[in-house]
């Protein structure tokens, strides 16, 4: 057997460590695998928030598939996980939120309403802790827009709100200019509107195409802005 010297074991033990960037570098590249192995390494706050946003990403496309049930409810394990070791974590509540609307979503009509109150919730959590997290600004304001598209009777009883949605939007494209998903679901909102408001559905769909279309000729750096322009693209075509 061949041994090594003591200082290079060592060494070659803390290279093969991994670390935050590591998590959000793999995140990035879209590695799912990997970012919740090497998040595990760490099991930190914020490494198991970037694990369950690596699990709930990798399932938006394919959202009603039920295999996508396991995952979910990792990214619902790790997003408690990062509460624990950090109450005061905004994006771990809003992972969360996420998670927990996935799931709801794989149960049909009746389990996505079941989950409004608690996933409203989440969101309002996340930005009251931290009122520049711009993806809690545009979760909560995408709540009020899909609770609104459910029709009247389900906006009254959980209590969506038009007027939670458009300012909510622009305040998180405000603080984060330059991110895809922000200018795709400002739009996806404002389509939400020009179906529920006859007087304005023109104005609404005329700014959504605005937004697409930014979103469109927007810098993709990692692969989910890739995947958000995809679909703003798509989506521009349609209207």
């Amino acid at each position: 057997m061949k041994w090594f010297p003591a200082v290079v074991i060592l060494t070659l033990g803390v290279a093969s460590a991994a670390t935050l960037s590591d998590v959000k570098k793999s995140l990035a590249a879209g590695q799912v695998q990997q970012t919740v192995q090497n998040a595990l390494e760490i099991r930190t706050s914020e490494a198991y928030t970037l694990a369950a946003e690596a699990l709930v990403l990798s399932v938006r496309k394919h959202i009603l598939e039920k295999s996508n049930a396991p995952l979910l409810e990792q990214a619902e394990t790790y997003a408690r996980k990062a509460i624990e070791l950090d109450p005061q974590n905004a994006a771990a509540y809003y992972q969360l939120s996420k998670a927990l609307g996935g799931q709801a979503v794989l149960k049909g009509a009746l389990g996505g309403l079941g989950a409004l109150g608690e996933t409203r919730e989440l969101f309002e959590k996340s930005v009251q802790l931290n009122p520049n997290y711009a993806p809690g600004q545009v979760g909560l304001a995408m709540w009020h827009a899909n609770v609104i598209k459910y029709g009247t009777l389900t906006a009254g009883l959980y209590g969506g709100k038009e007027q939670e949605i458009l300012p909510r939007l622009q305040k998180a494209v405000d603080l984060e200019p330059h991110v895809v998903s922000h200018e795709l679901n400002y739009a996806k909102a404002l389509i939400i509107l020009a179906n529920k408001n006859k007087r304005l559905k023109s104005k609404y769909l005329q700014d959504a195409r605005k937004h697409l279309q930014k979103a469109t000729q927007m810098p993709a750096p990692t692969y989910w802005d890739r995947e958000d322009r995809e679909e703003a693209v798509g989506l521009l075509r349609s209207l």
